[in-house]
C-alpha cells in the first residue's frame, strides 16, 4: 500500500487506498498522531479528560519516549496519520513530518477517517469490520453491544488508558500468541496508547491489520468525554478536507 504523495496529496484518494487495503486483507497498521499526540511529543502539559500528560510526571516521561518509538517506527507495512496542516498550522504539521522521518507514501492524515470522509467511513470501512475477526480495544463504559459489528475479542481500558492499562501490552501480545491470532483486524479507541499498541503489535504479531480508529466509534459506544464537532455537523467539519504541505518532499 501507499498513500497518495504531493504535489497531489488526496483526502479522498487516500481513505479509499486505505479503505482497499482492509478489504484485500492486506497486513497494515495505521496509526494516527494527532493534537493530543503532538502536545506530549512537545513535551507539553495536556489534558482532554480522556487522556492526560505530565511532562515532570517520571512515568510519563517513560510514555512520551515510546510514542516517539512509534512515530518512527520504519516498517513498510507501518503508516501513519500526522496532523492537518489546514487546523493545525503549517509549522505543527511540518515539524510532525520531520519527527516521524517517514517517506510521503506512509504518511496520510491524522483526520482521514472523520470531518468530510466520515460518510464514507460510516458507509465502506465499517462494513468491513464484519469481514473478519476483530479485537477492539475501546473504553470499558462503552456500548459493545450498540455496535454495527461483533467483536471476536474486547480489551476494556480506562480513561487515560496508558496511565493505568500499561500491562495490556503484555496481555494482548500473550493472547494473540497462545489462541493464534491472524488475519484478523484490530481496532484502537483508546487515545495515544492505541499508538503504542499498534507499535508494539505489529512488531510482536505483523499477520494483523491494525487501525487506530480514534473516536470514530463513540456515536455507538457512547462513552466520550466531550462530543467531537464531526460527530455534531457543527462547524461545519463534516464538510472538512484535508490540507497537506504540497511542497514536501
Amino acid at each position: 500500500m501507499k498513500f497518495t504523495t504531493p504535489p497531489n496529496k488526496s483526502y479522498t484518494e487516500d481513505i479509499i487506498i486505505l479503505k482497499n487495503a482492509i478489504e484485500s486483507g492486506e497486513h497494515i497498521t495505521f496509526s494516527k498522531f494527532s493534537d493530543g499526540e503532538w502536545a506530549v511529543l512537545a513535551n507539553t502539559n495536556f489534558n482532554n479528560q480522556e487522556f492526560w500528560f505530565d511532562p515532570e510526571n517520571e512515568n510519563d516521561k517513560i510514555k512520551r519516549k515510546k510514542l516517539i518509538e512509534a512515530i518512527r517506527y520504519n516498517n513498510e507495512r507501518y503508516f501513519i496519520g500526522i496532523m492537518c496542516a489546514f487546523v493545525f498550522g503549517l509549522d505543527a504539521h511540518r515539524a510532525m513530518t520531520k519527527i516521524s522521518r517517514l517517506p510521503q507514501e506512509r504518511l496520510t492524515w491524522a483526520d482521514i477517517w472523520v470531518n468530510a470522509n466520515y460518510k464514507y467511513y460510516l458507509e465502506n470501512i465499517i462494513p468491513l469490520f464484519s469481514t473478519r475477526p476483530v479485537l477492539l480495544f475501546c473504553n470499558e463504559n462503552g456500548d459493545i453491544n450498540n455496535l454495527p459489528f461483533r467483536p471476536h475479542m474486547v480489551f476494556p481500558v480506562k480513561d487515560n488508558a496508558w496511565e493505568y492499562n500499561w500491562k495490556h501490552i503484555d496481555i494482548a501480545k500473550h493472547v494473540m500468541d497462545q489462541n493464534s491470532i491472524r488475519d484478523s483486524i484490530v481496532l484502537f479507541c483508546c487515545g495515544p496508547f492505541g499508538n503504542i499498541l499498534a507499535y508494539e503489535l505489529t512488531m510482536s504479531n505483523p499477520e494483523n491489520t491494525y487501525l487506530d480508529i480514534g473516536s470514530t466509534l463513540n456515536p455507538y459506544l457512547k462513552s466520550e468525554k466531550f462530543k467531537r464537532d464531526y460527530h455534531t455537523g457543527e462547524y461545519d467539519f463534516d464538510k472538512a478536507i484535508g490540507v497537506w504541505d504540497n511542497e514536501a518532499r
